[in-house]
C-alpha cells in the first residue's frame, strides 16, 4: 500500500506569545520566528530572558540587521552559557570559539559540510544546546538553511509509536559523515584533532525521544547524518527504523526556510530541531560564522 502523506491540521501552536520586551514575529507554522527591531549585542536581562523563552518555543529564531564583529558575537554567545567543543574546527585566529562556515564561489563539491539534514554534533557525550549564526556574505539566490521540528514530529507519531520509541538509545557518530564527505569531493572531513576524531568515530548513545531541560517537552532525537543505529538492534533491524523516523521528521509539514541576508543572527535549538544548509550556490561566495553553547547529556 503507497504511503499517504497527512497533513498535521490542529496540531500547530507557532504562535507568539506576548511579551513585553520584545517582537516576536512566526516565520512558518510549524516553527521558526523573527526578532524584530531587536539589537542583540545591548538586550536587557529581561529582554534576553524573552528571546531565550521565544527559542524554546518556536525552536529557531532570528534577526536582521546584526552586523557582529568576532568579538561581539563572542560576547553574545557567552549570554546562553559556556562554549561547547568543536569537534571540527579550531576557530579564527583570536576567537577560538568562533567557526568559520566559508564557501568560496570558485569551489565545487557534490556535498557540502552541513548539507545533510542534523542536529550539531550529538556525537559528543554532551552535544550541543544553541546553535547561534551570523551572515557575512550571502549569494544573491540559494545558500539558503531549513529547520525541522522534531518536538512536532514526535507529537504526530501515533502513541503505539511513540511507546516503543520511548525506550531506545541511538548511536550517534561522525564516521557516515566522514565517509559521505569523502566520497563527495575526495578529501577527508576535518577534525579540530586525531583525539577529536577518533572520540567522534566512537560517538555515544542517547535517548531517541528526549526531554527538553527548559520545558518539559519531549522530542525525536536523531538525524540521517549521526545516527548510525539503536543499541540492542542488529542494523537490519534499526535502519529501516532510523530512515523510517528521518523521513517523519523533515517533510515539509514540519519545517521553516530561511533565506539569508548579509548580517543576519540565527539561533537554533538543537535539542528540538534538525537543520539542513543547501549547496545549490555554485559561483557565489558565502561566508557565515558559528558559535556552538554546551548543552547536558540527553536524557
Amino acid at each position: 500500500m503507497r504511503e499517504v502523506r497527512l497533513s498535521p491540521a490542529g496540531s500547530y501552536d507557532n504562535a507568539p506569545r506576548a511579551y513585553s520586551h520584545i517582537t516576536v514575529r512566526p516565520l512558518a507554522s510549524a516553527m521558526g520566528a523573527e526578532l524584530v527591531g531587536l539589537d542583540l549585542t545591548a538586550l536587557s536581562e529581561a529582554a534576553f530572558a524573552e528571546v531565550q523563552d521565544a527559542l524554546w518555543r518556536h525552536k529557531m529564531v532570528y534577526a536582521r540587521q546584526q552586523h557582529m564583529d568576532h568579538a561581539a558575537h563572542e560576547a553574545f554567545a557567552l549570554r546562553w552559557g559556556p562554549f561547547a567543543p568543536d569537534a571540527y574546527t579550531n576557530g579564527v585566529p583570536g576567537h577560538v570559539n568562533v567557526q568559520p562556515l566559508i564557501k568560496e564561489a570558485d569551489a565545487r563539491s557534490k556535498g557540502l559540510f552541513g548539507s545533510g539534514w542534523h542536529t550539531d554534533s550529538p556525537f559528543l557525550p554532551e552535544p550541543p544546546g544553541v546553535t547561534i549564526l551570523r551572515s557575512v556574505e550571502v549569494p544573491p539566490w540559494g545558500g539558503d538553511t531549513v529547520w525541522a521540528n522534531t518536538a512536532l514530529a514526535y507529537r504526530m507519531l501515533s502513541p503505539a509509536m511513540q511507546a516503543m520509541l520511548r525506550p531506545l538509545q541511538v548511536r550517534m557518530s561522525a564516521v557516515s559523515n566522514a565517509w559521505t564527505q569523502k566520497q563527495a569531493d575526495g578529501k577527508e572531513l576535518n577534525f579540530a584533532s586525531e583525539a577529536a576524531r577518533a572520540a567522534a568515530f566512537e560517538g555515544n548513545a542517547h535517548p531517541l525521544v528526549r526531554t527538553h531541560p527548559m520545558t518539559g517537552e519531549l522530542s525525536l532525537y536523531l538525524d540521517e547524518v549521526y545516527a548510525v543505529g539503536i543499541e540492542g538492534m542488529t542494523q537490519t533491524e534499526s535502519i529501516p527504523l532510523l530512515d523510517m523516523l528521518s523521513r517523519h521528521i523533515t517533510q515539509h509539514h514540519f519545517t521553516a526556510r530561511l533565506r539569508w541576508e548579509p548580517g543576519m543572527v540565527t539561533m537554533w535549538d538543537n535539542r528540538a530541531a534538525l537543520h539542513l544548509a543547501a549547496n545549490d550556490y555554485d559561483g557565489f561566495r558565502r561566508e557565515m560564522y558559528r558559535t556552538t553553547m554546551a548543552g547536558e547529556r540527553p536524557i
